[in-house]
């Protein structure tokens, strides 16, 4: 049950079983963790008071964290002093980060649980089983099913930006509600005219070119602190660190001389893969490698040779010629041939992208498995990823109108009905893509991260003209 939780935590697995909340209602706490930011802790967070956390998560503005500091920890403190929902709630309102959360408060027995506003973490729950008739609820980052049984459990996926909680009154009595703590999603209301100017009109303008500055700005920032506080060690060095971890000469020399990637960009070649290599190149120290993982299907790659390779490698490789030739840039090409994609699909990918389920979810999915997995070819040589956090551009298409779809709206609704496909995009994110793409890729054992999806960058595009979005 629990080994498909392991798999994203690699670094530590810890559980606290059948804790007894009330007489004869008995809850087991179950986390697994990667380890990327400040001190190593262990989880689940447990107080002298009976308190439990337990964090998925990185905080990037809202409380301070110091860079040594244990960011859940950080929290934990601060939920500690909470009495009701509402003062819980204010914590949540200033938290900039991609996250989801678990928390007990023993005092009145209530359970608190939910995700981040855009959804950015995954995290389901699973109620009153009717295979088993002692489940009365699961919450958990992934479907897990009971080893007892062949079926499988049905999950939902939480909504983002709400907190969830239930309070164990007996072992039959639960109280549940909800309250939402914060939205990034809101519907702008500006005039709209059919009438805009041509696009030359519009570049050469004032006003586009202050908002051009202002998102530029804001995404530097919101690339900096997604890639300056990544972990001194690359996987495989971690691991040799763990193994070697009384040894303190060779533990010193590792976290010193550790040479590897610890930074991935998902590397299709687009316009928003590409500016985030960019801008993660002015951040990260010269001498840092960087993984850029592109993917490519083919029918059979006994014939690759013969066979015009896809479109994203095409891109790939033109892009990578304009980046920054002093950096050691590898370009990582992940070919998987249709034998390999069927069987894994079947094997691992259908059930991690679960609930979601459609043929755009299973396509989406299993690039972005074969991506995380990070094993492909550089010169001809085998090679694996070594780093546990990746960057993604989604987020950027979403909300500045990137897709085909997009041009056909424009075509028929004109401006208006451009700006309400565009709210809907972000209205959906969190189900459609973000709670999908995490369990994808933390299923081996990595962080993703999505800077064009920062809590600034979403509000400010909230209040720029669709015209000058596009």
């Amino acid at each position: 049950m629990i080994l498909i939780l392991n798999r994203r935590g690699p670094d530590i697995q810890q559980q606290l079983q059948s804790i007894e909340i009330v007489p004869n209602f008995y809850v087991t706490f179950a986390v697994s963790v990667l380890c990327l930011r400040g001190h190593t802790q262990m989880q689940p967070f447990i107080d002298e008071n009976g308190n439990i956390f337990l964090w998925n998560g990185e905080i990037y503005n809202g409380i301070q964290v110091k860079p040594e500091e244990n960011d859940g920890e950080v929290l934990f403190n601060y939920l500690k002093q909470c009495t009701n929902l509402e003062q819980i709630r204010q914590v949540f309102i200033t938290l900039d980060g991609c996250y989801a959360f678990i928390y007990f408060q023993k005092q009145t027995n209530t359970f608190y649980y939910g995700r981040d506003p855009l959804g950015r973490r995954s995290l389901l729950s699973h109620s009153l089983s009717s295979i088993n008739d002692n489940i009365r609820l699961i919450i958990s980052s992934v479907r897990l099913n009971l080893s007892e049984s062949k079926t499988s459990l049905m999950y939902n996926e939480l909504d983002a930006g709400i907190i969830y909680t239930c309070q164990v009154k007996s072992n039959q009595t639960f109280e549940f509600d909800e309250l939402l703590f914060r939205t990034l999603t809101v519907k702008m209301d500006y005039p709209i005219s059919d009438s805009i100017s041509s696009l030359n009109d519009i570049v050469d303008s004032e006003q586009f070119q202050t908002v051009s500055e202002t998102y530029y700005s804001l995404l530097r920032s919101a690339v900096e602190c997604r890639v300056t506080n990544l972990p001194t060690l690359c996987r495989q060095c971690k691991r040799d660190y763990m193994k070697n971890e009384l040894n303190y000469k060779v533990n010193l020399r590792l976290k010193n001389s550790c040479p590897h990637s610890k930074l991935a960009i998902l590397f299709s070649g687009g316009l928003d893969s590409s500016v985030l290599a960019a801008i993660a190149d002015q951040f990260m120290p010269e001498n840092e490698q960087i993984d850029l993982l592109n993917v490519a299907f083919y029918p059979d790659l006994s014939n690759k040779t013969t066979t015009v390779p896809p479109p994203d490698r095409q891109t790939g490789l033109q892009a990578l010629m304009e980046l920054n030739t002093n950096r050691k840039w590898n370009f990582v090409q992940i070919d998987v041939d249709l034998n390999e994609l069927k069987c894994l699909r079947d094997e691992i990918i259908k059930d991690v992208i679960y609930p979601c389920s459609t043929v755009l979810d299973d396509s989406i999915g299993s690039a972005l498995w074969f991506a995380a997995r990070g094993i492909g070819w550089i010169d001809k040589q085998l090679y694996e990823s070594t780093a546990e956090v990746l960057l993604s551009g989604l987020g950027a298409d979403e909300q500045l109108a990137g897709y085909s779809r997009h041009r056909t709206t424009f075509r028929k609704s004109s401006w208006n009905g451009l700006k309400i496909e565009l709210e809907m995009e972000m209205e959906r994110i969190a189900k459609r893509n973000l709670g999908r793409d995490d369990r994808v890729i933390s299923s081996l054992g990595k962080e993703v991260r999505f800077p064009f999806l920062d809590e600034k960058i979403v509000s400010y595009l909230q209040t720029v003209p669709v015209w000058l979005k596009v």
